[in-house]
């Protein structure tokens, strides 16, 4: 996803380094956090889902531990 920028301090809290191997996976996990907005492969288009990551401990905490089981 190319929006993973946006995400990199939740990935490096979560202690994920993307790879070939883990790029999907991790795709999956944050579209569903931020809800199915728009195509895949794409940014979500509801950045206010995307912002709460930033600024909603509780919610960052979740998506957090559900990429750690990547």
């Amino acid at each position: 996803m190319s929006c993973w920028r946006w995400f990199g301090g939740v990935l490096k809290e979560a202690g994920v380094e993307v790879t070939p191997a883990n790029k999907e996976k991790i795709d999956n996990v944050i579209h569903e956090f931020v809800g199915k907005t728009s195509k895949y492969g794409h940014c979500s288009a509801d950045w206010k889902k995307a912002g709460k990551f930033k600024t909603d401990e509780k919610e960052r905490k979740k998506l957090v531990q559900a990429l750690k089981k990547i």
